[in-house]
């Protein structure tokens, strides 16, 4: 636990014990922090303070590397956090502390003193600007457990619509993610390092051998501005696609129809998601011939790429999952969304009719189904299959012939739509 102290002479120190303190704060944060500083300052909120009630207390955590504010709370020096504007209340406030405590060791008038001698003091009239620094210890963090990180996403009662793993070198997680989307039947978005080679993209996508249509490797050998760029010619730094993408599926998710249901059959890629970035270029030494795409195709890495279009846009240039088949609409991955989607809602209807008496509940189990398919094939999501009589879906709910008074069994066939990612252009010329 770190512990911020405040010494008789004003200064401010962070350690386990220290035997001079005459105000100790205690603050523990549910993240992990390393390379970050403490900024704090004092100040006086009226002319001569004479009470705890007269100074508000100000501490912001900023991460030394880029200057960016992590943490910032600002409140009265009071312990009590039931009142509302002491810094412990407003740290509790933002939920982003496990501990914060705060802890007088000496009367008020001693505090007050200390404080106006301490560096990061502002008078009431003054220019506020004064700050104490102090560095933040690094926090250790504990041995990476499998089993832990499992069971906390798979048990979650309001379960996640998607994972995403933003960079793809840790085996052991990689597997720990895959695993808990299986379980959950959700897709994995995954990014592959930006400075491989077409050559390591591509291997690496077969190493992984996911074999999954719940996996997706997006890959961005791309260079771009940064964010906060104050200068069109300043340094360019590697681009990260899967931030956007994620965003992207989001924005398209909300874009629901009457009866509530999402295009998720319409991919998020090419023109229509243009990645915004600003700046962005080819890393050098990338060059996207037809050997290359036809590796990359064959080892299923989606690209962020350069197409022209009516003018230049990078775009994902794929939509493959990671699923080793040559036709199965499973390669695709809004197919395997809805496959993956259908199969959830099925079992979401299933178990809220649950405990109901047998004959009522194939019943209503029955028509909510029907409802709910019907409905996905009116959004586009499933389409006619011979297979199926010319039907985009066929589906049985009938009482388990081995426990026919306390389970059901669902089957369940559908035709999703697919994604046309090739063209074969037969061209003839007639000359006479």
């Amino acid at each position: 636990m770190n512990t911020i102290h405040l010494l008789s002479d004003g200064s401010w120190t962070i350690g386990e014990d220290e035997p001079d303190s005459i105000l100790q704060i205690q603050a523990v944060t549910h993240s992990y922090l390393a390379d970050a500083e403490l900024e704090i300052g004092v100040f006086s909120n009226v002319k001569n303070p004479e009470s705890l009630e007269d100074i508000s207390l100000q501490l912001r955590w900023v991460d030394t590397a880029n200057a960016d504010e992590i943490y910032k709370v600002k409140g009265m020096i009071e312990s009590n956090p039931e009142y509302l504007e002491s810094i412990v209340a407003v740290a509790d406030a933002t939920a982003k502390f496990e501990i914060f405590e705060l802890i007088p060791g000496v009367p008020d008038s001693e505090l007050i003193e200390a404080l106006q001698q301490s560096e990061a003091f502002n008078a009431y009239n003054g220019l506020q600007r004064s700050r104490a620094y102090v560095t933040w210890p690094d926090d250790a963090v504990p041995a990476f457990e499998a089993d832990d990180l499992f069971n906390h996403i798979t048990t979650m009662v309001d379960t996640p619509s998607y994972l995403v793993l933003p960079v793809t070198t840790n085996l052991e997680l990689f597997v720990t993610m895959l695993r808990a989307a299986e379980k959950l039947d959700i897709p994995l978005d995954c990014e592959l390092p930006g400075e491989l080679t077409i050559e390591q993209a591509a291997q690496m996508a077969m190493q992984i051998e996911a074999d999954s249509h719940q996996v997706q490797l997006i890959w961005s050998p791309n260079l771009c501005r940064p964010r906060d760029a104050k200068s069109v010619n300043g340094r360019k730094v590697p681009h990260y696609g899967i931030g956007q993408h994620i965003g992207d599926k989001l924005m398209r998710n909300v874009k629901k129809d009457a009866e509530g249901y999402a295009p998720i059959h319409r991919a998020v890629a090419w023109e229509d998601y243009a990645y915004s970035s600003k700046g962005m270029e080819l890393r050098p030494g990338i060059v996207f011939d037809e050997q290359a795409i036809k590796l990359l195709a064959k080892s299923k890495v989606n690209v962020v790429r350069p197409i022209k279009f009516n003018s230049v846009k990078f775009v994902l240039s794929d939509v493959l999952t990671q699923k080793i088949s040559e036709n199965s609409a499973l390669r695709l991955i809004p197919a395997a969304e809805i496959a993956m989607r259908t199969k959830s809602e099925c079992i979401r209807i299933l178990k809220r009719h649950m405990l109901k008496p047998m004959t009522e509940y194939i019943k209503e189990a029955n028509k909510e189904i029907e409802k709910y398919l019907s409905g996905a094939a009116t959004a586009g999501w499933l389409k006619p299959a011979e297979d199926l009589g010319g039907k985009p879906y066929e589906f049985k709910l009938t009482p388990d012939k081995e426990k026919p008074f306390e389970r059901v069994r669902l089957y369940l066939a559908r035709r999703p739509e697919g994604t046309t990612r090739s063209v074969i252009f037969d061209d003839d010329v007639l000359v006479k």
